[in-house]
């Protein structure tokens, strides 16, 4: 299994008399009245509980995320829905998507939520076992989010390979990275997180900041928040410290490692948090907003995805996370290429 225990799932479900499969029912939209009062009650206890968050473990806390964030009170309705049944013409669409926010979201998959954590590609990612670490392979078109054992997150870009243990151990967070990946690492000042990644090592103690090592390319690392050191493979002994705006360049041609002012203009633009909701927006109409705000071409080529509405709060999301969000809600998937994102509708399954 993955980076969250299923005994400590079950605990939490139990010690709330709760379970994945009524969670499923609920987004379903096929409860009855009183597994919906039922939801709302177990939704309230956390209101009255708020220590027991307190008390979890970085781990516990990250699985909870999963199931219910900040924001889904305000977004929570027991009103049924049937996502397949809303298209273009239909009167379903004046109500449009309804779509609850992160941790709603996220409950769309809960009814294979065990198969999805445990689980460690989707569809065209590869994930392979190598003794006690595991190697992923993001050979899909969009950038894929994983979650390690100690909660940290990586934002795996198309051709990048992620190798990480099942579970870190030791004195040192290690991970290796061939390609691109944006990190959000927990902090954790006695096990610090160190990256191998081309011709550097960037170590870190809990910050977000985003690493390029492609084959025969400077290797890059851009910080957004906290700090890191970066040093060269050829010379570990010279470390250079980065901030908030700032990266480290090695550079090929005579293998030195060069601090530099992060470009504002940059793509890391895409990481940055942004405050917007919407309300019965045909998603042409979002997508073009999204794309005003991270100075991108975010678009859907096909017509009746972009008519389709939906009401939405993307509170403190950067664009990955709403990408990830739009991908649940639509069961739609998106190409990335440099500034470009076309969003696009996955065949319906067949049973």
């Amino acid at each position: 299994m993955s980076y969250i225990n299923k005994a400590i799932i079950n605990r939490y479900l139990m010690k709330h008399f709760f379970s994945p499969y009524l969670l499923d029912k609920y987004v379903k939209g096929v409860c009855t009245k009183e597994e919906v009062a039922m939801i709302h009650q177990w939704y309230d206890s956390f209101d009255n509980d708020k220590d027991y968050f307190v008390k979890m473990s970085v781990v516990e806390q990250e699985a909870l995320r999963m199931l219910m964030l900040k924001r889904f009170k305000e977004s929570l309705t027991s009103e049924p829905f049937d996502i397949n049944a809303v298209s273009p013409g239909n009167s379903t669409l004046k109500r449009g998507y309804r779509i609850f926010g992160i941790a709603a979201i996220s409950l769309i998959c809960l009814g294979s939520f065990f198969h999805y954590i445990a689980q460690l590609g989707q569809s065209k990612n590869i994930a392979t076992t190598v003794s006690e670490h595991i190697i992923l392979n993001n050979q899909s078109t969009g950038i894929y989010k994983q979650i390690l054992s100690d909660g940290s997150i990586v934002w795996l870009s198309p051709k990048s390979v992620l190798e990480y243990p099942h579970n870190f151990t030791g004195d040192y967070r290690q991970v290796k990275l061939r390609g691109e990946a944006f990190f959000e690492v927990t902090k954790d000042h006695t096990h610090p997180f160190i990256i191998h990644s081309g011709n550097v090592i960037t170590r870190v103690w809990g910050t977000s900041f985003r690493i390029k090592a492609f084959e025969n390319i400077p290797t890059e690392v851009s910080v957004i928040s906290g700090r890191v050191s970066v040093r060269s493979n050829a010379n570990q002994q010279k470390e250079v410290m980065l901030y908030p705006r700032q990266k480290a360049v090695y550079a090929l041609s005579d293998k030195t490692l060069k601090k530099l002012p992060e470009n504002t203009e940059s793509d890391l633009r895409m990481w940055d948090k942004i405050f917007t909701s919407f309300e019965n927006t045909p998603v042409d109409s979002v997508l073009a907003c999204l794309g005003r705000q991270y100075h991108m071409n975010i678009r859907t080529e096909d017509k009746e995805l972009g008519k389709y509405l939906f009401k939405a709060d993307f509170t403190d999301q950067s664009l990955p996370a709403i990408l990830e969000m739009l991908q649940n809600s639509l069961n739609a998937g998106y190409v990335i290429d440099d500034t470009n994102i076309v969003l696009y509708r996955k065949p319906q399954p067949k049973y």
